[in-house]
């Protein structure tokens, strides 16, 4: 009895999130307005869904061979699964991150890299970079190239 009543909890939190987001992303496109979910979590869940970024930034480096590869790969950090986008986070939100990225890169390999920050506008064009930073990173520090 005991399991089966824990079935049917998880299953209705699961269906009560989904209606909770769909009631945030699509009812008001489909339906002209949003559903009131009486539970206050489903309510302003807004929180989570109201605003999706128009703008990504994809950081990547070339080393000696020219060829690009995540800048995830340089940086140490056990995040298994979500690098790329633990990389990105971190450089959003601390100005000097890839800064201490190029520091520890060159001195653990001893070689020069070139870091390129590729952005995105996802309502112009998702597929094609909207700009390009280049930065070069050698033993002096990061700069622009």
């Amino acid at each position: 009895m005991e399991g089966r009543a824990l079935r049917v909890f998880v299953a209705a939190w699961v269906a009560l999130g989904l209606a909770g987001a769909l009631d945030h992303t699509i009812a008001e496109k489909v339906l002209g307005h949003r559903v009131d979910l009486v539970l206050p979590e489903l309510r302003y869940g807004y929180v989570m869904f109201n605003v999706n970024p128009r703008i990504v930034d994809v950081y990547e480096y070339a080393g000696a061979d020219g060829a690009r590869h995540p800048l995830a790969d340089l940086v140490p950090t056990p995040a298994p699964g979500y690098a790329r986008a633990r990389v990105a986070v971190d450089a959003m939100l601390e100005p000097l991150y890839l800064r201490e990225i190029c520091y520890r890169a060159t001195r653990s390999r001893h070689e020069e890299f070139d870091f390129f920050v590729d952005q995105y506008d996802v309502d112009a064009d998702p597929r094609t970079p909207a700009h390009t930073t280049t930065l070069h990173c050698d033993l002096h520090g990061l700069a622009p190239r």
